[in-house]
């Protein structure tokens, strides 16, 4: 498949990149073989092949929760910088325009 200097001119504008001459001539040129590779594969029979997430035979462990003893309101509270309403005060991490 072949992309055009144009394609990639116009693909630079959309997300706002300044390229050159010679990157969209190169560009053109990598995109171009990697969508080429991508047909080939398209030809490979995946029928018999189950879907995976990766190649690797690893699985997600994970731990089982547990309810456990935590620390009481009053002792978080009481290590706690700055409370107000009974709750932890925090610098503004977001602004309301």
């Amino acid at each position: 498949m072949v992309i055009s200097q144009d394609h990639i001119e116009h693909l630079a504008k959309l997300a706002r990149l300044g390229i050159t001459e010679a990157e969209k001539k190169k560009y053109a040129k990598q995109i171009s073989s990697i969508l080429d590779y991508f047909e080939q594969l398209k030809e490979i029979d995946t029928k018999n092949v189950a879907p995976m997430a990766h190649v690797f035979g690893l699985k997600n462990v994970v731990q089982e929760d547990k309810v456990k003893q935590s620390f009481s309101q009053e002792k978080v509270l009481a290590e706690a910088p700055e409370i107000e309403k009974k709750q932890i005060k925090v610098k503004k991490v977001l602004s309301h325009k």
